[in-house]
């Protein structure tokens, strides 16, 4: 079906009360034996309808692909008419101003082939028959959808993207784009999205198609001709599909065990009940009929299903190793569908890769589809990952000392992990001035959200959850400054350093400062300080350590210490150092630790 408005060529936003966008068909230029599919099959013609907002600059270099869900399409913002009552699907994060800005960028999206919402599908008519494919339209895949839109964007003169956007199915399509055309792609960001399926999200896509070819009406997928729709079939495979959108939380706080006021009196059945939640399928149901075609379900689901790039590739490592862009990937806390482990298996094989790769979670309870309702966290985050900046000058939030004494003990050019990272103030001074590359982990989502606006990927994880996801010898160094103080299990995230990388620096508050004791010695209450800034009662600070206990620590668990740094800005302290009274003078230390030799 065409929304109001359709026209062929460039697209231009009229200035109007409400920002009207057009929805635009176009014909595909395909070669004379038509466009080959991944199955080898030919369609000897594909129309592909979009939508576009703002405008591409002179050097061609801003524009944003949009790709949508399931049963998602090209209208993603703004109105097409004047009477419309909604935008479209992603309207607050695409507009002017918004995180995804068409001031700054230009921003296309297109229903995808097998559609039914103006690309060619099952829906469309074969040029080689005049009738209606239905059935008979070929099995496509990711891959043919991604090419389709690749074709798409090089007619409409665009040479690379600036970054390719997706969630759930869209988020697949994302990572296709990624991994398939590496030079084309410089930014990638993939919501709540996985490299495959899970068994059980198979299991019901599977019983949502079954429904559909069950129904009488379907008749083999000619129902065009029949004059008839599968309208039960697909009611059904739309409501088990919700189902799996949602969380249990939001399911209860949506309808619990409530019951609607029966005002029917006549039950469609007598195992029918009142409980709000079947009224609510029901609902989701029928409206799903009126706007989407059931062979286009059948196809686009399996697609979906059939979307595999460890099976392509023969690993989740080896998928990305031709990648070349700058990845964010997104997961949300309540969905089932794409579970954070999935999510977290792609950054991990990124970081195998040692490629730059950005990851944040969306905590809501409204399950798979929160990336269509949380746009605040989602916009904050998505918007610091496009619209990052070049820092001139070391920040003045950076230590100078701990800069300076770090940095002696890093090699230039290396990759490394900066572990409690806070904003990436200290990552960003050494990439500046030591040309390292690296990743940062921090836990406080708006501090990752300072990390990408630097241009730093950055992981939003606590420490011990992080370290635990990086493969071996993953980066040449790891920091881990003023953190280990912090965790639940030091000796066990020490370990993960040296696993992980073949030399860490970690600094830590020295709890043996000559002031410290006697603060507890003179007044009976635990010191703060600019090292310890935090009373007793809110401190992240749940292990005392001093530079004594951590060489012990060391000597004991065959941890080499190659060097050690005793940092005092005070004089007296400093004269303690001097004197070898280093425990007593210390104010903080950096140590940096290295594997054992396994010749000694």
């Amino acid at each position: 079906m065409m929304s109001a408005g359709v026209r062929r060529g460039v697209p231009r936003i009229p200035t109007m009360s409400k920002t009207i966008t057009t929805l635009h068909v176009v014909d595909l230029q395909v070669p004379a034996e038509g466009l080959r599919l991944a199955s080898g099959e030919y369609l000897p013609a594909v129309q592909v309808a979009y939508e576009a907002y703002g405008e591409l600059n002179q050097t061609r270099d801003n524009a944003i692909y949009i790709c949508h869900a399931l049963t998602g399409d090209a209208h993603a913002a703004f109105y097409n008419d004047e009477s419309d009552t909604e935008p479209g699907w992603w309207d607050p994060i695409i507009g002017p101003g918004k995180p995804i800005d068409t001031d700054r960028y230009f921003v296309v999206c297109a229903n995808i082939l097998g559609g039914c919402k103006g690309t060619t599908g099952p829906g469309s008519t074969d040029p080689r028959t005049g009738k209606l494919y239905g059935a008979d339209f070929p099995l496509v895949t990711i891959k043919d959808v991604v090419n389709v839109q690749k074709r798409l964007l090089e007619q409409l003169g665009v040479p690379g993207l600036y970054c390719v956007i997706g969630g759930s199915m869209g988020g697949m399509q994302a990572l296709e784009w990624s991994v398939a055309h590496p030079d084309f792609v410089r930014k990638c960001i993939c919501i709540a999205s996985a490299a495959n399926l899970s068994p059980q999200a198979l299991a019901f896509d599977i019983v949502g198609r079954q429904e559909i070819e069950s129904d009488p009406d379907w008749r083999d997928g000619r129902y065009y001709e029949k004059d008839t729709t599968p309208a039960k079939g697909l009611s059904r495979a739309r409501q088990i599909g919700h189902i799996t959108y949602l969380s249990s939380k939001s399911m209860n706080s949506k309808f619990g065990r409530e019951q609607k006021e029966d005002t029917e009196s006549i039950q469609p059945s007598k195992f029918s009940t009142n409980f709000q939640v079947e009224s609510y399928l029901n609902y989701q149901g029928n409206k799903f009929v009126k706007r989407f075609d059931a062979n286009s379900y059948l196809y686009i689901s399996r697609m979906m299903d059939m979307f595999d790039l460890v099976n392509e590739y023969g690993s989740m490592a080896a998928a990305f190793e031709r990648s070349k862009c700058h990845y964010l990937l997104i997961s949300i806390s309540s969905d089932w569908l794409f579970p954070m482990a999935q999510m977290l298996e792609i950054v991990s094989a990124l970081i195998e890769n040692r490629k730059e790769v950005s990851y944040f979670q969306l905590n809501s309870q409204s399950g798979h589809d929160a990336f269509l309702i949380e746009y605040d966290v989602l916009g904050k985050g998505v918007e610091a990952f496009l619209h990052d900046e070049v820092f001139e000058r070391l920040p003045e939030s950076v230590n100078r000392m701990d800069f300076d004494l770090i940095s002696g003990m890093i090699d230039d050019g290396t990759h490394i992990l900066d572990v409690g990272s806070g904003g990436g103030e200290l990552m960003w001074a050494l990439r500046a001035m030591k040309q390292i590359s690296g990743i940062c982990i921090d836990l406080d989502f708006d501090k990752i959200c300072e990390c990408m606006h630097k241009g730093l990927p950055a992981i939003q994880l606590d420490a011990e959850t992080g370290l635990e996801l990086i493969p071996d010898d993953a980066f040449d160094g790891v920091l881990l400054n003023q953190t280990i103080q912090q965790l639940r299990s030091a000796l066990q995230s020490i370990k993960q350093v040296i696993r992980i990388a073949a030399a860490g620096v970690v600094g830590f508050p020295n709890f043996a400062y000559y002031p410290y004791r006697f603060e507890l010695f003179l007044k009976g209450q635990l010191p703060v300080s600019r090292s310890l800034p935090y009373e007793w009662y809110n401190t992240p600070n749940i292990h005392l350590v001093t530079i004594k206990d951590f060489r012990e620590l060391c000597r004991r668990h065959d941890i080499v210490i190659g060097e050690i740094e005793y940092v005092s800005e005070n004089l007296f302290g400093k004269i303690l150092i001097a004197f070898g009274f280093v425990n007593l003078g210390s104010e903080r230390s950096l140590v940096k630790i290295c594997r054992p030799n396994p010749n000694t």
